[in-house]
């Protein structure tokens, strides 16, 4: 055998080995510590602003850690306290693809992007598959609920890993999806949409790690696109149109690139009404739906 079979041998053994290719699909736009990614095949990490993400990362944050992330469509993620989110799945090529993100427990916030006005994206947890058509929502995971989704804009749709579905349309209104089913819509109190957001805020002293102070007149001042005289880090070509300056500063308020959350309004005849006291144990309409698969 000669030298180069010899070497070419070698080599074709050699490749399977390698490890793939790692598979960049978005950036951190804002973190508070503590929050980690987990790459496939790679250490935890600290989450900082920049940061690429990758296809099946594992995000999770601390009793004090926060995240958001920005896809590579424009979609982003916010991430909660005490929260971990899986990135399952993420395809976007001229205008098409696919977005699948899992919540293992906390809550999160998905406004969604480029792939879900077309095929749309998932969001599952362990008791429902979340399907979102050009819209955003809050999951919340805990409690008599099992499932807590809330529409703010967009078509919803939800299924029940105990079977069952509902749509979801009218901002401010939600179901559970516990392990019997997928409950009516009812409308969801402000007080609870508060509390959901609250969890994802940066808290007095952090900034979702943008350096100094800023308020919201800095971050209009900072404007949608990046300056002609700023440079962005590394990694942050791939938020295409979304520049990080105003997003960033934002971010303790948890507004970027996001629609205010619905302002309370009163509910139709038919709507039905939600408890104003303890309402983590206590939901209206326990009837869930086995019939709309």
């Amino acid at each position: 055998m000669s030298t180069i079979q010899r070497f070419a041998l070698a080599l074709a053994l050699l490749l399977p080995a390698l490890p793939a290719a790692a598979e960049k699909v978005g950036n951190v736009g804002a973190a508070n510590p503590a929050a980690f990614g987990a790459p496939p095949g790679a250490a935890r990490h600290a989450l900082a602003i920049g940061l690429g993400v990758e296809k099946g990362e594992r995000i999770d944050t601390s009793a004090e850690g926060s995240a958001q992330i920005i896809f590579n469509d424009s979609s982003t993620m916010t991430v909660g306290r005490n929260s971990s989110v899986a990135i399952d799945d993420f395809v976007y090529q001229g205008g098409a693809g696919g977005q699948g993100v899992r919540l293992a427990r906390g809550v999160m916030r998905f406004v969604g992007g480029g792939v879900s006005h077309g095929a749309g994206a998932t969001l599952n947890t362990p008791t429902a598959a979340v399907g979102v058509r050009g819209g955003s929502l809050l999951l919340r995971i805990g409690g008599d609920c099992g499932t807590l989704v809330v529409h703010q804009v967009g078509v919803i749709e939800v299924r029940g890993a105990g079977g069952g579905s509902q749509i979801l349309n009218r901002p401010g209104f939600g179901v559970c999806a516990a392990g019997e089913g997928v409950s009516e819509p009812f409308r969801v109190p402000g007080e609870t949409i508060a509390a959901i957001t609250a969890q994802m805020a940066s808290r007095r002293g952090q900034s979702g790690g943008a350096r100094g102070r800023h308020s919201n007149e800095s971050a209009a001042a900072l404007g949608d696109h990046a300056p002609a005289s700023v440079e962005p880090p590394p990694g942050l070509e791939a938020l295409a149109p979304v520049w990080a300056g105003g997003a960033l500063v934002q971010s303790s308020a948890n507004a970027t690139n996001q629609p205010a959350p619905p302002q309370p309004r009163a509910a139709p005849r038919d709507a039905p009404e939600t408890p104003t006291g303890h309402y983590t144990h206590s939901y209206p309409h326990r009837s869930y739906s086995h019939g709309k698969d």
